[in-house]
């Protein structure tokens, strides 16, 4: 009979899927890309095997994303567009995977997790390394949603690794995982009929790879309580992070509206006891732009200075307390309008404290790819008229100081700092940890505008994501996010504040998250030594094919 590639190939994608939210079964992970492992010895081969995989692919990133659609009509061809993209990873980890397999030098317990997080890396950074985008000046691009590794967010002990390796470690534990229960399986005469592999025999007994395995997760379990055993957090400034629930097409058509709920919330937070040190406003929530000259360049055209006139509104205001809004930053450089997406610190007097320009942009929410050579591209975007941002060039660190005692453990004007990342930003473990490499700031902020998605599980998603960055930079985190989710993450990757009593009832709500930033002292092995672990797989691929070839000569 001909080798059952389809329906083990197409069963992984639900399974995978039931890993994530909204169902958020994160164990089966372990175990859900077994069915499609097989695939790597079928002795099927050709455009048969390849479209089993694929589709095995397509079955978990369809679902998956769905969430995509919400946002506008015409994010439904994001959605198909992404997902039909996304399984070409699981294309070329098959190839890749079958290659090193037909070497019968290493087991899939090995070969797997080594395949997998190399190509996890490159979906997230298809450029190469992020720092290339600082020489050559280029869009940061990628996609670093659904690892494996995120799964396991609430397996704390478990994911603590991440210090040490970054998401990426936990994925490759997780693949690990997967390709030993693979291997054990297909031992089995009776799997091996049933799948059509007749004249297949079997390896040699895994007992290595399971033992190697099973002592890299001991190991890395060990690690992670002894890095939860830790004295108290020492508490920081007070931080209020507000969230309205405003949807999308509100934020585009009345901005009257959404000024007012967010204006409504601040007056809320600012006059709360204890009083915050710093109030937080969502990603591009506040609906006046601010606008600067840079310095050099020529004196603004006549239509610019209207900006320039609402721009010093913000120092007319007493805002109360320092306090950090999301929106449009506009640049006048050398005849041209730079628009950016922005966050803004400023003092109790309207004083800037300092400007963050978002780096990562979002293909067709912030840009337009190749707009200048393919005009036709607009379509698919959910906005009629231009809207491209630039991306922002400098990592800020921002600075405020606290200026009373509202605890008996903080000193009188005592200064902290802190680093932004705006909105997708923080699924990307480079920009992170960039703000702990040297010089680190006491805790990271994630502004986000999730009204898009109107309370899907993208919200919890992205959520989920951003635990990582609070492990592999031991800082807290705190979260303003529109629709939710904000919150306050500590270093242990916890969430210890939340506007509701959980994680579905902080979505699509108004409220406030006022709590105390821990402060964490420690160094992490992950934010010095950056992406180690996926260079490593790389060059052992790499390393792997030069010796497949020599050892054919």
């Amino acid at each position: 009979m001909k080798p059952r590639v389809f329906l083990p190939a197409i069963l992984s994608g639900p399974l995978l899927w039931a890993a994530f939210f909204p169902l958020d079964f994160g164990p089966i992970a372990f175990v859900a890309l077994v069915p499609w492992l097989t695939l790597v010895r079928s002795p099927q081969t050709g455009w048969r095997l390849y479209l089993a995989g694929y589709l095995g692919g397509l079955a978990f990133f369809l679902p998956a994303l769905q969430w995509l659609r919400v946002a506008h009509p015409m994010m439904y061809l994001s959605w198909v567009g992404l997902a039909l993209v996304c399984p070409l990873f699981w294309l070329a980890a098959l190839f890749l995977l079958r290659r090193i397999d037909q070497m019968k030098l290493v087991p899939l317990g090995l070969s797997v997790p080594v395949v997998w997080v190399a190509l996890e890396y490159l979906r997230a950074h298809p450029t190469g390394f992020p720092f290339l985008h600082d020489v050559f000046q280029t869009y940061m691009i990628g996609f670093g949603w659904y690892f494996l590794g995120y799964t396991q967010h609430g397996f704390l002990p478990f994911i603590q690794v991440a210090d040490l390796g970054g998401v990426y470690a936990v994925s490759f534990l997780v693949a690990a995982v997967n390709g030993t229960v693979a291997e054990w399986l297909l031992r089995s005469a009776r799997v091996r009929n049933w799948l059509g592999h007749t004249n297949d025999t079997p390896r040699r007994r895994p007992i290595g790879s399971i033992v190697g395995i099973g002592g890299l997760v001991a190991a890395a379990l060990v690690y992670g309580f002894v890095k939860l055993d830790h004295p108290p957090f020492e508490p920081g400034p007070r931080v209020a992070a507000i969230q309205g629930n405003v949807p999308q097409f509100v934020k585009i058509e009345k901005g009257d509206e959404l000024g007012q709920t967010y204006a409504k919330l601040h007056i809320e937070a600012a006059r709360s006891e204890p009083k915050p040190d710093l109030i937080i406003w969502p990603e591009t929530s506040f609906p006046i732009d601010w606008f600067e000259v840079v310095e050099g360049s020529e004196a603004p055209a006549d239509e610019i200075r209207g900006a320039i006139r609402r721009a010093k509104w913000f120092t007319t205001q007493h805002w109360g307390v320092p306090v950090l809004l999301g929106l449009n930053g506009l640049e006048w450089e050398d005849g041209r309008l730079w628009k950016y997406n922005s966050a803004l610190l400023i003092d109790a007097h309207g004083m800037k404290f300092g400007r963050y320009d978002k780096m990562h942009l979002v293909p067709f929410g912030e840009y337009v790819p190749f707009k200048e050579t393919l005009p036709w591209m607009q379509t698919f975007t959910p906005y009629e008229n231009d809207y491209s941002c630039r991306p922002g060039r400098r990592w800020t660190r921002f600075r405020f100081q606290v200026s009373r005692d509202a605890e008996p453990a903080k000193p009188r004007g005592r200064e902290f700092t802190f680093g932004c990342l705006i909105c997708y930003e923080d699924s990307d473990p480079y920009l992170a940890r960039h703000y702990v490499a040297a010089a680190p700031v006491d805790f990271l902020v994630n502004i986000s505008n999730d009204g898009w998605f109107n309370g899907t599980e993208e919200h919890e998603e992205h959520l989920a994501i951003c635990r990582f960055r609070a492990i592999e930079t031991r800082r807290s985190i705190v979260r303003a996010v529109n629709m939710g989710i904000s919150c306050v993450i500590d270093s242990d990757g916890r969430v210890v504040a939340l506007p509701g009593a959980t994680w579905s009832a902080s979505k699509k709500m108004e409220g406030i998250v006022a709590a105390a930033m821990p402060l964490d002292r420690r160094q992490s092995w992950y934010a010095r030594l950056g992406d180690w672990l996926p260079a490593a797989c790389w060059v052992l691929l790499i390393v792997g094919h030069f010796a497949g070839r020599w050892r054919k000569l």
